[in-house]
């Protein structure tokens, strides 16, 4: 059966205005803003950024990572659907698949721009580097990212125009394309098993591979410890899956109601809340070894150099215990709760507090380092503003992203085996 899709207007006086060829506008200045910004990168290099050899890492790498982190549900659906056979999670798993996709073509993007040479992007990939994290990292997400296209070739046709659009009886070039892309389709959904768990251990291994990059810094002192990789896999699944949730309920309770019961978004919340809970309790142990019985001296000393120049005590233990934990108990009690507006509510701060995590990884490690002197090491305060054209950038991505995303949700369908007619 074919779901009709409602399409959200805002009433200004006695009109309906659908706001979308609006939304869309002001998403195109910001592309064009951010393009701006690109062509100055690409002339210029890094030197128009904030960056430098001591703080090398910034803006962008921390959009990188958190557009990681938040197309974590990925993997994730991607086992409950495909493995675990939950069909009623199948199209939650289409919309997880999607933001898996936005999030690692975004991270692709701010990386073209991160490298000071960006046209030899494809070096990682021809020149091999076993040795190194960040190559093994490269290529986890250069695969995963081609695993989550295929995953997605299907979500793509089951629009209707790859079947009875009037040009596919006028020119025959369309049908035949319009049929393969439908045969592969078909065999790429056969493949989704198989696409899951590959997707999944590419994900696990770069997302933990991610926070044991940081572990062999130089700088290492509050964030940089062994626990890292753990903490970056789960705060994945977290913001990942707090932000499918709030996706879900604005595609499938707002502009396809009735597609999805109810009964599924609880879950979903629910299992978001138990891994932010999950999360909170390490992160706290992790503080508590890291700071009170830890005998590294330096540790504090960084702790109040940064608070000097940041709230970054205030935003952890706010922004990453206090109310991520508020957010579990909330979303843990979903069917409870049963109030959406409240849920989705809850369901806003575990991504904040995945991105703020990402920030803190590099604020902390990279603005007040330790130097690497195994007699007399000493803590030393960088500086780092971004610049407009980080900036631009930032905002050119994010336009992309939401761009994106937008469109996806007014027109793919996301139906279930149930509801796509055969």
């Amino acid at each position: 059966m074919q779901t009709s899709i409602q399409y959200p207007k805002v009433r200004l006086g006695k009109k309906q205005v659908d706001l979308f060829p609006y939304w869309m506008g002001l998403l195109v200045l910001g592309v064009l803003f951010g393009l701006s910004g690109a062509f100055f990168v690409f002339r210029d290099g890094l030197q128009v950024t904030g960056l430098s050899n001591k703080v090398p890492w910034g803006l962008w790498i921390s959009i990188d990572l958190s557009s990681i982190a938040l197309g974590g549900s990925a993997f994730v659906f991607g086992a409950i659907v495909y493995l675990l056979k939950i069909q009623r999670f199948e199209s939650i798993g289409k919309l997880a698949v999607l933001l898996g996709f936005l999030g690692y073509s975004t991270a692709g993007m701010v990386l073209m721009m991160d490298l000071g040479q960006p046209l030899r992007f494809w070096h990682p990939i021809v020149y091999w580097q076993p040795h190194s994290l960040l190559w093994e990292i490269t290529m986890c997400v250069v695969l995963y990212l081609t695993v989550l296209l295929a995953e997605l070739v299907p979500v793509v046709t089951e629009h209707p125009n790859f079947q009875n659009h009037p040009w596919l009886l006028k020119f025959p070039i369309l049908q035949t394309i319009s049929k393969f892309s439908r045969t592969l389709s078909h065999w790429l959904h056969k493949a989704g098993p198989v696409l899951a768990v590959i997707g999944m251990t590419l994900s696990l291994l770069h997302q933990a591979s991610l926070g044991a990059t940081y572990a062999v810094l130089y700088g290492r002192g509050v964030w940089f410890n062994q626990s890292a990789p753990t903490q970056f896999v789960f705060s994945a699944m977290s913001g990942g899956i707090c932000l499918l949730f709030i996706a879900s309920v604005y595609v499938f309770r707002v502009m396809r109601p009735g597609l999805v019961d109810d009964d599924a978004f609880y879950d979903v919340a629910r299992l978001a809340g138990a891994i932010t809970l999950l999360l909170t309790y390490l992160r706290f142990w992790d503080w508590a070894v890291t700071n009170y019985y830890s005998f590294d001296q330096q540790i504090s000393l960084q702790t109040k150099l940064l608070d000097t120049i940041s709230p970054y005590s205030l935003t952890f233990w706010l922004g990453q215990a206090l109310f991520p934990v508020i957010a579990g108990v909330v979303l843990l009690n979903a069917k409870q709760i049963r109030n959406f507006r409240y849920l989705v509510a809850a369901a806003v701060i575990p991504p904040i507090a995945t991105i703020i995590t990402r920030w803190n990884y590099n604020f902390v490690g990279l603005i007040a380092a330790t130097t690497y002197d195994p007699y007399t090491p000493t803590v030393k305060l960088y500086t780092y503003s971004p610049t407009w054209v980080e900036f631009a950038v930032g905002t050119l991505v994010i336009s992309y992203w939401l761009i994106m995303f937008s469109l996806a949700t007014r027109f793919l369908p996301f139906h279930g085996e149930k509801h796509t007619e055969h």
